[in-house]
């Protein structure tokens, strides 16, 4: 199987989305090398993690094949509208840009609470490995050379370390989000400091490169999972991370965390973090909601509201 994520770059419209992004971003053209793959991964990590779109394509597409955006759209939301999408559309969009570049990469596939739920992207260069993580917002790419790596980011440390079998696990430290454990329900906004030495598990991602069919399905899968019936939204500032579940807004800084709840100016506090229009989250919500309706009605069942 080919080490390449996509076997033509221009069906999948990686080429037309690299010029769009570099046209945006003011990236030079170059050879495919270690300089070039950061500044595109430090460009790229502008684009938020946002299920919004992704739950108003769940409801409005007329097939499975509709659902998903691919990376001309992707690139196109976030110059138009400041969208992003969730952890496989950001995955296409970028290996394809790579592909498209010159850069050898694949997609492997993560375990979070499930098996296959996470993805990201592994990028070959010089004889060494690179894991590129779109999906949590990771703003550089991470060798994988066997050997325990911390990477420092505005919100804290990422830190990665080997385990059997080719595998990785991904912690954050010291200020690290908490988009697994979600924000309590409290009104008004308090802050907390952030606990020495703390450790939280994120993820296992297997470096064994994922075929493309095999991405696909996982892909169509993740629209059936908990976290579609969830406002979920997260991005990275320069002074930190911000991260909105629901109506629940987190800050977090190296000094700390702040929490407020947005619900009564949702739209607009949306639109003025992350510069998403009203109509966008509105249109979200609003899917979000009559699926809660028809579940108090007990139209059908509907699942325990956690993250997936």
């Amino acid at each position: 199987m080919s080490l390449e994520i996509w076997n033509d770059p221009l069906a999948s419209g990686g080429h037309e989305a690299r010029e769009l992004f570099a046209g945006h971003f003011r990236i030079a053209s170059g050879g495919a090398d270690l300089p070039l793959l950061r500044l595109m991964i430090a460009a790229y990590s502008n684009l938020p993690y946002e299920n919004l779109t992704k739950i108003i394509r769940k409801h409005k597409a007329r097939s499975p094949e509709e659902r998903l955006r691919g990376p001309v759209e992707v690139v196109s939301g976030f110059v138009e509208r400041h969208t992003g999408g969730t952890c496989f559309s950001l995955t296409y969009c970028l290996g394809s840009m790579l592909s498209s570049a010159g850069f050898r990469c694949y997609p492997v596939m993560a375990d979070m609470r499930r098996p296959n739920i996470h993805c990201a992207l592994v990028v070959e260069m010089g004889g060494k490995r690179y894991l590129v993580d779109p999906g949590y917002l990771v703003g550089e790419p991470v060798e994988l050379s066997g050997f325990p790596v911390q990477v420092p980011t505005t919100f804290g440390t990422v830190e990665l370390r080997p385990r059997r079998n080719d595998s990785y696990d991904l912690f954050t430290l010291e200020g690290g989000w908490d988009e697994l454990s979600g924000i309590g329900p409290g009104e008004g906004a308090s802050i907390e400091a952030p606990r020495a030495g703390e450790r939280k598990w994120r993820y296992t991602v297997r470096a064994a490169s994922v075929s493309h069919a095999d991405f696909m399905k996982y892909w169509q899968d993740s629209f059936a999972l908990p976290m579609m019936n969830n406002l979920l939204l997260t991005r990275l500032t320069s002074e930190g991370h911000l991260y909105v579940k629901n109506h629940h807004l987190r800050v977090r800084t190296r000094a700390g965390k702040t929490n407020e709840n947005i619900r009564a100016g949702l739209e607009a506090r949306i639109a003025s973090e992350f510069g998403i229009p009203p109509d966008v989250t509105a249109e979200a919500r609003e899917h979000v909601e009559r699926l809660r309706r028809s579940w108090r009605r007990g139209e059908r069942k509907g699942p325990s509201i956690i993250m997936g």
